[in-house]
C-alpha cells in the first residue's frame, strides 16, 4: 500500500519538474536549401527553412504575394512560399567587417530585404545594408515568406536567423535594426513573447534600434477609410476593412482582401491593430468613416469594425505592452513626423510619420520596466520610409550601434 501511495506523488513531482524546465524543440536545419550567389546587391543569399510543424503554409492573395523577381527566384521561383522558409541576405564585407557585433536589418509590411539595398526600387539611391557595410559593419537581412505574415511565426524565423548569424560570424550577440511592421517580431524576441511552442530569447540581442516601430499599435486601415477604394481598384498590397464594397457603382465581395480572419491573407496587420480614437478624432471627412472604425454598414461598405479586428488578432499590442524588453537588451528608437509619403499626405489626423503616430513609435515606457536600457529616443521630419534610408537616419543608426 505504500508503494501505491508515492508513486502518484513521484508521478507528479516529475511532471512539475519536467514542465519547469520544459524547452521548445527547435526545428531550424541550418543547412541552405539553397545558395545564391548571382544577387544584384548581395554576396549571397542563402534559402533556409524551419520545419517546425506548427508552421505552415499561410494564405496569400495575388495582391499580397512576393513581387520583387529575384526574391521570388530565391524563393525556389514561387512567389507565395510556405512560412517554413525565408531567405538569409549577406551583405559584401558580412565576413570581413571590423566591427565586433554583427547587424541584422528586418524588413517592414510588403518590403523585403532588399528594401534596404535599393530603398525606392530604382537603383536611384543605395541603403542602408551599403551604408553600413561600407563602414565596417557585418551586415545581414532577412527576407520573410509572407511580407504581412504571422508575427509569432517571423519572431521564430527571426530566432533561426539570429541562431545562424552567431555561427557563421562567432559572434555571441547580434544587433538588430527594425523597421516597421519588422519590429513586432524583434520586439516579440527581446519580451520573449511566443507561442508556447516558440523558443526562448537566447539573450544573444545587444542592441535593438527601431525605427517607426508601432509600439502603441496602429489604427490606420480603420482610420483612413478612402484608402481602401484605392487599394482595391489599383491592386495595391494592403488590406482594407470592409467585407462588402460598392465600386464603380456595383457592390463586391472583398473579404478577400480584408483584415479580418475570414480574409485570412493579412495575420499580421491584426496583430498590430489598437486603437486611437481616444487620443486623436477621427476624419469626419472620410467616406463611411463612423461605420468603418466602429463596425456596421455605410453607405458604401460593410466593416466588422476596429474592436472585432483587434479581438481577432490577439490584442498582441497589449500584451506586448505588457511584456518588458530582456534587461540584457539596450534599445534606440527612432520615430518620424513628416506624414507625405510620395507627396501625398497619408495619416493626418494626428503627428506621424504618414503610417505610425509619433506617440506610438515612441511609447517605449512598457520596453524599459525590467530594466532595458533606452540608449536614444529621437525624432525627425522623415515619413515612414525615410527613417531606413535618409542620410540623416542612417548616420543616427551608426551612431546608436557605435555607442
Amino acid at each position: 500500500m505504500r508503494k501505491l501511495r508515492v508513486f502518484p506523488l513521484l508521478v507528479i513531482m516529475s511532471l512539475l519538474l519536467f514542465q519547469g524546465h520544459y524547452k521548445a524543440t527547435s526545428y531550424f536545419d541550418p543547412t541552405p536549401v539553397k545558395t545564391f550567389t548571382d544577387s544584384k546587391y548581395w554576396a549571397k543569399v542563402e534559402l533556409l527553412r524551419d520545419s517546425n510543424p506548427n508552421i505552415g503554409q499561410e494564405k496569400f492573395i495575388t495582391d499580397n504575394q512576393q513581387k520583387d523577381p529575384e526574391i521570388i527566384k530565391e524563393f525556389n521561383n514561387n512567389p507565395q512560399p510556405n512560412s517554413q522558409y525565408f531567405l538569409l541576405h549577406y551583405a559584401p564585407g558580412w565576413d570581413t567587417g571590423t566591427k565586433p557585433y554583427p547587424v541584422i536589418l528586418v524588413h517592414g509590411a510588403g518590403s523585403d530585404a532588399n528594401f534596404f539595398a535599393d530603398p525606392k526600387r530604382d537603383g536611384s539611391i543605395t541603403g542602408l545594408m551599403q551604408y553600413l557595410s561600407q563602414r565596417g559593419y557585418k551586415v545581414f537581412a532577412v527576407t520573410f515568406a509572407h511580407p504581412h505574415g504571422d508575427n509569432y511565426i517571423q519572431r521564430e524565423i527571426l530566432a533561426d536567423v539570429i541562431q545562424k548569424v552567431k555561427a557563421v560570424t562567432g559572434a555571441s550577440k547580434v544587433d538588430i535594426v527594425a523597421h516597421s511592421k519588422g519590429n513586432m517580431s524583434a520586439r516579440m524576441y527581446v519580451s520573449n513573447v511566443k507561442e508556447s511552442w516558440g523558443v526562448d530569447f537566447g539573450k544573444d540581442v545587444r542592441r535593438y534600434i527601431q525605427l517607426g516601430a508601432p509600439n502603441g499599435g496602429i489604427d490606420f486601415t480603420f482610420r483612413n477609410p478612402n484608402m481602401a477604394w484605392g487599394i482595391m481598384t489599383t491592386g495595391g498590397f494592403g488590406p482594407v476593412p470592409y467585407t462588402y464594397m460598392l465600386i464603380y457603382g456595383l457592390w463586391y465581395n472583398t473579404t478577400y482582401h480584408s483584415i479580418y480572419t475570414e480574409g485570412g491573407a493579412y495575420p499580421g496587420q491584426l496583430q498590430m491593430l489598437a486603437r486611437w480614437d481616444s487620443v486623436y478624432p477621427l476624419n469626419t471627412t472620410q467616406q463611411d468613416w463612423y461605420t468603418t472604425y466602429y463596425g456596421g454598414w455605410g453607405f458604401a461598405s460593410y466593416s466588422y469594425g476596429i474592436n472585432y479586428a483587434i479581438k481577432e488578432g490577439g490584442n498582441l499590442v497589449n500584451t506586448l505592452q505588457n511584456s518588458p524588453v530582456d534587461p540584457s537588451v539596450e534599445i534606440a528608437v527612432l520615430a518620424g513626423d513628416y506624414n507625405y509619403i510620395n507627396g501625398v499626405p497619408w495619416e493626418t489626423t494626428g503627428p506621424s510619420d504618414g503610417l505610425v503616430f509619433v506617440k506610438s513609435a515612441t511609447d517605449t515606457s512598457a520596453m524599459t520596466k525590467s530594466g532595458a536600457k533606452l540608449l536614444a529616443k529621437d525624432v525627425y521630419h522623415l515619413n515612414h520610409l525615410e527613417l531606413a534610408y535618409d542620410k540623416s537616419a542612417m548616420d543616427w543608426i551608426d551612431a546608436q550601434l557605435s555607442k
